[in-house]
């Protein structure tokens, strides 16, 4: 009964208390042109107001910056806000500036301030922006360094920006619409554990863009037809849950080094990109993503950080199962999986083989996987197709790689790989090895339309061997950079292109064995665009040159091998240099002498003023028929 009558009292006091500050609270009319007992602009009402007091506008139209230094509720008496608008008397000042707490702004229409803001919320918490609709401002509504505000059910259009904050943590942004703004539908930065759910970015360049800006919530959410949908940069720790990203024109999610963050629900389509990650330790659960030109994508192929991520196969692209494994060993997976995009973390000896994959940022992607194979595989209309990076003795072996947006294979510091018998066709490039990729094998592929080059050796690549391939149709056959030295480039057939080998800066290397036909220039030997190291030491012999230009020489290499016998590339028995020919049929090794008949030229060919092929292959000479035996025949 004590206890009873303890509360009881309690009870009683609080709501006294409750009538005595109700009845302390006044209600100040405000009335377009004034009135009896009425005040004709915002700023007297707030001016004549004690803390704590109600602002009732009536409807009109009214042209002023207000500053709001005390606690107010400011109603709009009818609550459609088309009915009360506030015009910025200047627009280099906000609508209402707002500079103390537990202030409540709703039922306006406020434009006009086309250099600065429409509501601006001054180091102060617990306000409330609601009803209201705010338009034709430089940003709709700002916060600096506020927090524990509310913004709710406003519409935001028409703006440089809508809600913008900076270093303004804890606030609740709730049932806002914001559309076609010119840059930001929603901007943080410097703003932690903010709540946006239930909002709408619509027809501007970034629909939610969170920068420095952990422990946010974006939930319920919707971007569509902005040039970004959600976009978090060094924005760990947050929160996506159940938003819609649709035709965005580039990322419909993306997350950069925002770790720790937990991706669940969302439903990202027909967007460029879908889901992009460029972040670790995140979690990603029953997404979906369909229509995107490029569902899913997780690093680019320079990605250094830890790639820990927790994706399961909850999530799908185009109604397949992403794949994305962690430490896993001894595991296979065929057509029988449903696979629509796979990646290796730290595995080993993993199978992947039959699989269509298409539609994502990587078809297959590897990271410091080894004793691994992908056979048999169909990747089209990725981004790239298959990238390996820190990975070794791994087999890609008749995989069908064709018409992807960039690369079909992508090999980043690499040691001991073999691609064999691959074919790569309409792609940007046929084969990258790159960042120190090294004792790797390129054998028997076939690289056919390329926009740049079929096989690319870069950033300090050496000691591979590229063995029997067929190249054609791209601008390079093959092109050696970065100084990538002591390669083997032996029996590779290149047609068709505008060179067919081109190097920078590279030299040690041994090309042999080569039938470099029907290219603009066969081979072109250059200084390092980037420091104006020469193409110096290269070893050039046994090579079958038929090209409107065979060779140009901007280094000290070497284009003979010494006389040895051994058939060579035109069936003669003796290894020299290379075979000179023309598309005209009027080449030198086609009209050279050859006195004693060793199909090695009589006299040296002139590759440029200083390089010299001193042992120019040639034809054997057909015998000339006599009348006599042309008459027996």
């Amino acid at each position: 009964m004590k206890e009873k009558r303890i509360f009881i009292l309690t009870a009683v006091f609080v709501l006294l208390i409750l009538i005595s500050n109700s009845a302390s609270a006044a209600t100040l009319c405000v009335k377009e042109g004034g009135g009896t007992r009425e005040y004709g602009s915002l700023q007297d009402a707030i001016n004549a107001a004690a803390e704590g007091d109600v602002i009732l506008v009536g409807e009109g139209r009214y042209c002023e910056n207000v500053l709001v230094n005390k606690s107010l509720d400011i109603i709009a008496n009818n609550p459609c806000p088309n009915k009360t608008v506030i015009t910025a008397l200047d627009s280099e000042h906000p609508v209402f500036h707002v500079v103390s707490d537990s202030v409540n702004i709703s039922g306006f229409t406020l434009k006009g301030t086309n250099l600065t803001y429409g509501v601006y919320l001054d180091c102060v918490s617990e306000n409330k922006i609601s009803n209201n609709y705010i338009s034709g401002n430089w940003r709709s509504i700002v916060l600096r360094d506020s927090c524990k505000n509310s913004l709710e059910n406003n519409y935001l259009s028409n703006s440089d920006n809508g809600i913008w904050l900076e270093s303004s943590g804890q606030n609740s942004i709730k049932n806002n619409k914001v559309d076609s703004n010119r840059h930001y539908g929603f901007y943080l930065n410097a703003s932690e554990n903010n709540t946006l759910q239930n909002d709408c970015a619509f027809n501007g360049a970034m629909g939610i863009y969170m920068e420095n800006s952990s422990g946010c919530q974006v939930i319920d959410s919707e971007t569509s037809n902005n040039f970004y949908g959600i976009y978090l940069t060094g924005s760990g720790e947050s929160l996506l849950e159940n938003n819609t990203a649709d035709s965005n024109e580039m990322y419909g999610i993306y997350l950069g080094n925002s770790n720790g963050s937990t991706l669940e629900g969302n439903r990202v389509n027909s967007n460029t990109w879908g889901i992009y990650l460029d972040s670790s330790f995140n979690v990603l659960k029953n997404n979906t993503m369909s229509g995107n030109n490029r569902n899913f994508g997780a690093y680019t192929y320079h990605y250094t950080g830890d790639m820990n991520n927790t994706i399961d196969t909850s999530n799908t692209v185009d109604g397949k199962l992403i794949y994305y494994l962690v430490r896993v060993s001894n595991r296979t997976l065929d057509s029988d999986s449903n696979a629509g995009v796979v990646y290796c973390i730290n595995c080993e000896n993993i199978t992947l083989k039959d699989l269509t994959l298409e539609n994502n940022s990587f078809g297959i992607y590897l990271y410091n996987t080894q004793n691994s194979k992908l056979e048999g595989n169909n990747i089209s209309n990725n981004e790239h197709g298959v990238y390996l990076g820190k990975c070794s003795v791994v087999t890609l072996r008749g995989n069908e790689v064709n018409s992807n947006e960039g690369d079909a294979f992508i090999l980043s510091n690499c040691r001991n790989c073999l691609a064999e018998k691959n074919n790569a066709s309409n792609n940007m490039a046929g084969i990258w090895l790159c960042d120190i990729s090294r004792d790797n094998i390129l054998k028997e592929n076939t690289v056919t339309s390329s926009s740049w080059c079929c096989i690319d050796l870069g950033d300090t690549s050496c000691n591979n061997t590229l063995e029997g391939n067929t190249l054609s149709g791209a601008y390079e056959g093959i092109y050696l950079y970065g100084a990538s030295e002591k390669n083997t480039l032996n029996n590779n057939t290149i047609t068709a292109s505008s060179y067919g080998l081109f190097t920078e800066g590279c030299s040690n290397n041994t090309i042999s064995g080569n039938s470099i036909s029907g290219n603009d220039v066969g081979l072109s030997l250059n200084l390092n665009w980037t420091d104006g190291t020469n193409s110096d030491y290269n070893t050039i012999y046994n090579n079958y040159l038929n090209n409107s230009k065979n060779a140009e020489d901007y280094g000290t290499n070497t284009w003979n091998t010494s006389k040895t016998e051994s058939e060579n590339i035109v069936g003669g028995p003796y290894m020299g240099g290379n075979f000179w020919a023309s598309p005209k049929g009027d080449g030198f090794s086609e009209t050279a002498s050859d006195e004693d008949g060793d199909m090695i030229a009589d006299l040296p060919y002139n590759v440029t003023e200083t390089n010299y092929d001193y042992l120019p292959l040639v034809f054997e000479k057909p015998l000339e028929r006599t009348e006599n035996e042309d008459e027996k025949k």
